[in-house]
This record gives structure tokens, C-alpha cells and sequence, in this order.
């Protein structure tokens, strides 16, 4: 994926985000192929190829650049606290349900999931002290956990508010599943 700073390029990149969403929500992800994109984006292939390796990436590049998933960590929250995790991710699902369930619909929800995994790898108040190896087991745990409730949300409906889901997501991680 290109991550230079020429302007042509990062337009063209946001261009081909948006056609691909756009398609995505009129016909399955599977069935869109690099031609249709780069024909409805009016870019080359060669263009496309030179910003992006797959459709897949392109789905990355509009996790990253448009429902980004890290965690805003206050001031007032100590480094280590769950809670703040279980309330910036029921936020974040609640505020995006409308592509978490463009994913959900398209089998690529899986994409979130490493979005999410990275985000808190990435988080310096993730586990804060714990060894590389446990805060990545730790992080793959919870990214896939977040992301099968994110999945169920929107195939349920997207049915429940932030607050609901936060109690939910707080009671799973606390090992409370009745």
C-alpha cells in the first residue's frame, strides 16, 4: 500500500476507497474485480497497482484512513485498565455499524480483526509491563473477541447502544458469559 505524501496519489487512494465501498454495498465484495474498480474509480490499473496490491488492501487502507481502531486512552485512565478498552470499543462498533455490517455482509470482517490487533499492540497502555510475546497473545485474544462481538451486533441488527455493548464486552472479559 502507498504511503508517500504526493497528493495525486493520495487522492487517487481515496478515490479508490470510495468506489470500492460503494460497490461493496450494491454487489458482494468477492465478485468486484480490479478491472470493474478501476474502471468505476476512471484510474489505470497501472495507477492501481502502483498504490495498492489487492481489493483486500484497499480494505485496509479504508480501515486505517477512515474507521481507524485505536483506543483513546485519558489522561484520568490508568494504564492497564480494562474498562477504557470495553468503552472505546463498544463506541467505535456502535458509531461504525454501518460498515462493520458492509464487512459482516461481505466475509471480510476478518479485516477488522487485524486492524484491532495492531491497535493495541501498538497502544503503550495495552498491558503495560508485560513481555512482547503476552501482549501479543493478549491483543490477538481480545481483537478476535471484539471483533465476533462486532460481528454479532450487526448480524443481529445492530440491535443495543454503546453502553449495552460495553457491559457486554466487560463481562466477557471478565470471564462472565451468562
Amino acid at each position: 500500500m502507498y504511503c508517500g505524501t504526493n497528493k495525486t496519489a493520495m487522492e487517487s487512494q481515496r478515490q479508490i476507497s470510495r468506489t470500492l465501498m460503494e460497490l461493496i454495498s450494491t454487489k458482494p465484495y468477492a465478485q468486484v474485480t480490479v478491472t470493474e474498480l478501476c474502471r468505476t474509480a476512471r484510474i489505470s490499473r497501472q495507477t492501481f497497482y502502483s498504490l495498492f496490491t489487492s481489493t483486500e488492501n484497499v480494505i485496509v487502507y479504508t480501515i486505517r484512513s477512515r474507521y481507524e481502531t485505536h483506543p483513546v486512552q485519558s489522561a484520568e485512565v490508568p494504564c492497564g485498565d480494562t474498562g477504557w478498552l470495553c468503552r472505546e470499543y463498544a463506541l467505535y462498533i456502535t458509531r461504525n455499524r454501518d460498515f462493520i455490517r458492509l464487512l459482516v455482509n461481505n466475509n471480510i470482517i476478518y479485516l477488522l480483526h487485524d486492524s484491532i490487533f495492531s491497535s493495541l499492540v501498538e497502544c503503550s497502555c495495552f498491558l503495560p509491563g508485560g513481555s512482547e510475546a503476552s501482549r501479543r497473545y493478549a491483543a490477538d485474544f481480545l481483537a478476535g473477541g471484539i471483533t465476533g462481538v462486532a460481528r454479532s451486533y450487526a448480524l443481529d441488527g445492530c440491535h443495543g447502544d454503546a453502553v449495552q455493548l460495553e457491559q457486554l464486552l466487560s463481562r466477557f472479559l471478565h470471564g462472565h458469559f451468562a
